[in-house]
């Protein structure tokens, strides 16, 4: 099982070359083992608002700045946890509008 205490990726260097982290897999590439799976893409415009905008189109929130890719990364975790307990890959919306309705307002 991953150590999710020691996940972190820098996002905002990631912007400023021009990518994001906009998923993580579950069980979709074997050959990788138990180490955390990223989908990473191109992001061409609006970087700085990128997971601002990304996080209120799926869950509708607004989100403070500060806690953006905080909580981004609580939702990739987050998916990772579903995703094991279902034994399969999940959306990222459902991960994300699952965290919201059952995470978020109790932290």
């Amino acid at each position: 099982m991953a150590n999710f205490e020691d996940f972190q990726v820098n996002y905002e260097n990631l912007l400023k070359l021009g990518y994001a982290v906009i998923d993580i897999r579950f069980k979709d590439y074997d050959t990788l083992g138990d180490s955390h799976k990223l989908v990473i893409a191109r992001v061409d415009t609006d970087r700085d608002e990128f997971y601002q905008d990304m996080l209120k189109q799926y869950t509708t929130v607004e989100f403070k700045p500060g806690e953006i890719y905080d909580i981004w990364t609580d939702i990739l975790m987050h998916k990772v946890k579903m995703s094991r307990v279902l034994n399969r890959d999940i959306a990222i919306k459902v991960a994300a509008l699952d965290y919201i309705e059952t995470v978020y307002p109790i932290r």
